[in-house]
């Protein structure tokens, strides 16, 4: 088989199976199994133009807050705690047609947070309002 028909074919394959990311791809966060260590809330943001930028300012500007991806429509960021370094996961998912955010912050390891993620959930809601 000559090397080119073999790119062809390779390159044909990839085309075929790997999947294309979009800027307009919604997603769904995924329910709190443990209410003990997780929060998720909706909140409609009518009167914010451009949430998911304002909440990428707020986290860029949070301590021990690591943003590690950002596709279209959703957020997923990392933080860090003070003494133990435990990682907790704070995923923002924007549906733009509803106006609806949905935030969802979780604990990596534990059985409780000590209200950790709903104070996470209640300090981003309140920068965002009041900005």
């Amino acid at each position: 088989m000559k090397p080119i028909y073999l790119f062809l074919s390779v390159f044909i394959l990839v085309l075929t199976f790997a999947p294309f990311k979009t800027e307009a791809s919604h997603v769904d966060l995924k329910p709190c199994i443990q209410t003990s260590h997780c929060v998720r809330e909706e909140l409609i943001t009518e009167s914010i133009n451009d949430p998911l930028s304002e909440i990428q300012i707020i986290l860029e500007n949070t301590p021990r807050m690591e943003i590690v991806e950002i596709d279209g429509d959703y957020l997923h960021a990392e933080s860090t705690s003070r003494f133990m370094k435990y990682v907790d996961d704070l995923e923002i998912s924007y549906d733009e047609s509803e106006r609806k955010l949905t935030i969802r912050s979780e604990s990596r390891v534990g059985e409780g947070d000590f209200g950790v993620n709903q104070k996470r959930v209640d300090l981003l809601k309140a920068k965002l309002f009041d900005s």
